[in-house]
């Protein structure tokens, strides 16, 4: 299995214990006996496990791994488009950021469009109490008591930049700084914020390598894809 595969004889009994695979025979001396339907699932966790992903792509291809253990094709196949979906939708909005980090003025700029809660999250990719949680702790401005709140473009494309800060590792406080420096137009003081010790990076270079890391995950997604027409032979 592990030349087959190309991954280590302990990795493969990583992915057993974790109980990411079918349950694997032994002969009576113990040696494990593995099926191609163990091939496919280990080949899966290598490709699932292949490079650095958010939370909530983390989940979904969690879900591969499932199907693919209990051999639910049909299953597996509507995870493997709603992974390659949920990976593209992040290349587009890492891709706004980058925007967003070029023109310095689209964190303020006026806008006439107005967006509910929900809408907010299904555009920048979240959740609506993630956005609450954003308000509360000040990362974007409060809604006026007893009125329906409403975001503008602006306030979109601040959400863009805080949840790519956050999938990336910024705490809330880091984020807070950045986001105070941005608005008193202070966007030297505001890249150094960003700055950590052991790094040179600032935004758009932080958005560059995301990106890069979510288009290297698309292959990846896509050869889970392929993998399908395989497993169906079987």
């Amino acid at each position: 299995m592990a030349k087959t595969t190309g991954v280590k004889e302990g990795t493969i009994r990583y992915y057993e214990r974790c109980g990411f695979l079918e349950t694997v025979d032994r002969l009576s001396n113990g040696y494990r006996v593995y099926t191609e339907h163990h091939l496919y699932q280990v080949k899966i966790c290598q490709l699932v496990f292949c490079g650095f992903v958010n939370r909530k792509l983390r989940k979904v291809s969690m879900n591969l791994i499932a199907a693919a253990k209990e051999w639910n094709l049909n299953v597996y196949e509507t995870v493997a488009a709603e992974y390659q979906k949920a990976i593209q939708e992040d290349i587009e909005r890492t891709r706004k950021v980058i925007e967003i980090a070029i023109d310095k003025t689209s964190l303020r700029q006026l806008s006439s469009t107005q967006y509910t809660k929900k809408q907010a999250a299904i555009l920048v990719g979240t959740t609506e109490e993630s956005i609450r949680n954003w308000e509360r702790n000040g990362l974007i401005p409060q809604a006026v008591p007893y009125q329906k709140r409403y975001y503008s473009q602006a306030i979109i494309n601040r959400m863009h930049v805080i949840r790519l800060l956050l999938d990336t590792g910024y705490s809330i406080m880091a984020i807070y700084q950045f986001l105070q420096k941005i608005d008193s137009g202070e966007y030297s003081d505001a890249k150094n914020t960003l700055i950590k010790p052991d790094e040179n990076e600032d935004l758009q270079s932080r958005a560059d390598y995301y990106l890069q890391a979510l288009l290297y995950l698309q292959q990846k997604a896509d050869d889970l894809y392929s993998l399908l027409a395989e497993m169906k032979k079987l």
